[in-house]
């Protein structure tokens, strides 16, 4: 009985070790296989450029100006304004009332549909902003409030608040319905105070849009 036992066990084992799988072989024809992918393509973009119009600018095209910088001028005082004179490349003087202004001496005779704006350039040293320029034209024989332009004065000067830095008023004609036809004469209320005041330059010009350079 025990020689049986023994015959069959060592059948069994036997058979198990011709079974037995190889488990740590690695299949190398799967990791040596290339995985084909297909190929990126990037669109090229093309960037075209937005075009734009260049910025407008004005231009001012002088049709009469001055700048004082000679041995006369073509102004004279009007009224409430001392020692009025043309010294050191302006026209000065020294408002002595509440209504000072000066005024051309010969007629401009200028067209007005040519002028499209007025340019003074000035240092106020008067404690008042107020500035009038009051007009005469060949169909406007008097100096009227519906003939003139009005402005403010950037700077002036105060016992509070002393300036020396100058104003440059630009006014633009077509404010006015009356700038029309030969313009004749000019009066400029300076200011409505007393003080000092120097005048660097006064021109009319011609203005158009062109493009920035």
């Amino acid at each position: 009985l025990a020689a049986l036992m023994l015959t069959a066990t060592l059948a069994s084992c036997g058979g198990d070790e011709g079974t037995t799988a190889e488990t740590g072989a690695v299949d190398t024809a799967t990791t040596d296989a290339v995985v084909e992918t297909e190929p990126v393509t990037t669109e090229e973009v093309t960037t075209v450029p937005v075009e734009t119009e260049p910025p407008m600018v004005e231009v001012f095209t002088p049709v009469y100006e001055e700048f004082f910088d000679g041995e006369a001028s073509n102004w004279k005082n009007n009224a409430q304004i001392k020692a009025f004179k043309l010294e050191n490349g302006c026209i000065t003087g020294i408002c002595t009332g509440g209504d000072p202004s000066f005024c051309n001496k010969n007629d401009f005779d200028l067209d007005c549909s040519t002028i499209n704006a007025i340019k003074i350039r000035y240092l106020n040293c008067t404690p008042s902003d107020a500035f009038q320029l009051f007009f005469t034209t060949d169909t406007i024989s008097a100096y009227n409030e519906s003939a003139s332009f009005k402005d403010y004065a950037e700077f002036c000067y105060s016992e509070e608040t002393a300036t020396d830095e100058w104003n440059e008023l630009t006014i633009y004609t077509d404010t006015c319905a009356d700038w029309a036809g030969t313009l004749k004469d000019v009066r400029i209320d300076i200011a409505n105070g007393e003080g000092a005041f120097y005048v660097d330059s006064i021109g009319f010009y011609t203005v158009t849009l062109e493009p920035a350079q």
